[in-house]
C-alpha cells in the first residue's frame, strides 16, 4: 500500500446543490476521510472528482459489476495507482442473476434474470484491498443497495459515512426508509438528502440521493445551528418576509373570491 498524506482540509466555498457536498462538509469539519469506494463506479469519474475536489490526498476504491467500464478503470489504476474491482457486489459470494438492461448504467441484481455473473461482499473485497479507514461509501447499484449493505457489517465498523441513491417507491428493490432503518440500528445518522428527481409521468418524486454519518463522527453537537450574525439576519428575513407574506394575502384573497364566483356561473 502507498503512502499518501493526510487529508488537507476543504476550502469552505463549494456548490451545495452537488453529490460533493457531503464530502466536503464533513471534510470541513474534521471527519477523518481516508479511503473513497465508489460501489457503482461505471468510468471511475465520480471518484476522479472527489480525489480533485476534496483532496488529492484521498485513496479511492472502484468497483463495477460489468466489465465494459475495466478500460477506463484500468487506465485509472494504471495512471494514478487505484484499485479497482469488476464484480457485482451482494450478500454472499459466488453468482448472481442479473437481467439484460436498456443501458450499461443500469445494470441491477435486484431484478433478477436469465445471465448470471460472479459476485463478492463488500466486506472481503475491503478485506482484500488493504486500504486505510475510515472509508466513505458510494453505492449506485440500480435497486442492489440493501444487498450491498448487508455483505457490508465489517466494513461499516471502520466507515465514516455513505452516499446511497435512495428510491422513493421501487417495487422490486428496497426503499429509503429500510435504508435508513438499516444503517440507523448500526450508528449512522441521516446526514443530508441531494438530488430529488421526479416522475416524467406525473412529477412525484421517485428517487434522490441520502447521506449517512457514522454516529462517532457526528460534529453538529458542537455548534450553534448559525452564527450570531447569522441569526440576525435570518431574524430580518423573516421580519421581512412576514410583510411580503401579508400583502400576498389581498392579492390570493381576490383571486379566490373570483374564482369562487365564477364556479357558481
Amino acid at each position: 500500500m502507498k503512502a499518501r498524506r493526510m487529508l488537507a482540509k476543504a476550502e469552505p466555498e463549494f456548490n451545495r446543490d452537488t453529490l460533493l457536498a457531503p464530502l466536503i462538509i464533513m471534510a470541513n469539519n474534521g471527519v477523518p476521510l481516508r479511503t473513497f469506494v465508489d460501489i457503482g463506479s461505471a468510468d471511475g469519474t465520480f471518484g476522479l472528482t472527489v480525489l480533485d475536489s476534496v483532496g488529492p490526498g484521498l485513496n479511492l476504491l472502484n468497483i463495477d459489476a460489468q466489465d465494459t467500464y475495466e478500460p477506463s478503470l484500468k487506465k485509472v489504476h494504471a495512471l494514478l495507482g487505484e484499485p479497482y474491482y469488476i464484480t457485482a457486489l451482494a450478500d454472499h459470494e459466488g453468482m448472481i442473476n442479473v437481467g439484460q438492461p436498456q443501458h450499461e448504467y443500469w445494470l441491477s441484481t435486484a431484478f433478477g434474470g436469465g445471465r448470471q455473473i460472479p459476485c463478492k461482499t463488500l466486506d472481503s473485497v475491503w478485506a482484500d484491498a488493504k486500504l486505510p479507514s475510515p472509508c466513505f461509501i458510494k453505492i449506485d447499484v440500480e435497486g442492489g443497495k440493501f444487498s450491498v449493505l448487508k455483505g457490508a457489517e465489517k466494513t461499516l465498523q471502520e466507515c465514516c459515512g455513505l452516499l446511497i441513491e435512495s428510491p422513493v417507491r421501487d417495487a422490486n428493490g428496497p426503499q429509503f426508509i429500510q435504508i435508513y432503518e438499516y444503517l440507523a440500528a448500526r450508528d449512522f445518522l441521516l446526514f443530508d438528502i441531494l438530488r430529488l428527481s421526479y416522475r416524467g409521468t406525473d412529477a412525484a418524486l421517485y428517487q434522490f440521493y441520502s447521506a449517512f454519518i457514522a454516529k462517532r463522527y457526528d460534529f453538529r453537537g458542537a455548534k450553534p445551528l448559525r452564527s450570531t450574525a447569522q441569526q440576525a439576519e435570518v431574524f430580518a428575513s423573516v421580519t421581512e418576509r412576514r410583510r411580503a407574506l401579508i400583502a400576498d394575502n389581498a392579492q390570493l384573497i381576490s383571486n379566490i373570491k373570483l374564482k369562487r364566483a365564477q364556479l357558481t356561473r
